[in-house]
């Protein structure tokens, strides 16, 4: 094992490292990129997620909602509330937290609901790409996701109130 500089970054990293852990760029040749690669929409660079520590524990990047790419600083959604994430700039806000609430809630007991949340996983990381591309598609998502919100909390028993800290 010897430690050797990325060619993407200048990073220096080991050999045997499957991906840079400053870039995330493939280290070794002819190795297909590790599970949990994707492509950046912007650059186009394979980037494959690194686990880091931050405050003692640890932080799996892909795992996350939404992450960055570190050559173009283009963010990657990979799973979650990917256009209210998108909309609200937040995934920690009350609205994506309750409509993951909606999701987790009502929309998971139903057959209907099931088929809903399986397209939104299909469709909606492109959707919030278009969000994120389109100047003036935030201020149009938002006013639609606001509007759905109501509507929810008109014919279910959920509020956004539950979700206020």
């Amino acid at each position: 094992m010897a430690l050797i500089r990325c060619p993407e970054c200048g990073r220096e990293v080991s050999d045997q490292a499957p991906a840079c852990v400053g870039c995330g760029r493939p280290i070794a040749q002819g190795i297909p990129a590790p599970q949990g690669s994707t492509e950046s929409p912007k650059c186009k660079r394979m980037i494959t997620p690194v686990i880091i520590n931050v405050g003692g524990g640890s932080c799996d990047l892909g795992m996350r909602e939404r992450w960055t790419c570190p050559a173009c600083m283009s963010v990657i959604y990979r799973k979650g509330c990917f256009v209210a994430t998108t909309t609200y700039g937040d995934e920690d806000i009350v609205e994506v937290r309750f409509l993951r609430a909606f999701r987790d809630e009502i929309l998971q007991e139903a057959g209907a609901g099931r088929v809903l949340i399986k397209a939104y996983y299909r469709w909606g990381p492109l959707a919030a790409q278009w969000v994120e591309a389109v100047p003036g598609l935030k201020r149009v998502a938002r006013w639609s996701l606001d509007r759905v919100i109501s509507g929810i909390e008109a014919f279910t028993e959920l509020r956004r109130d539950r979700f206020r800290s």
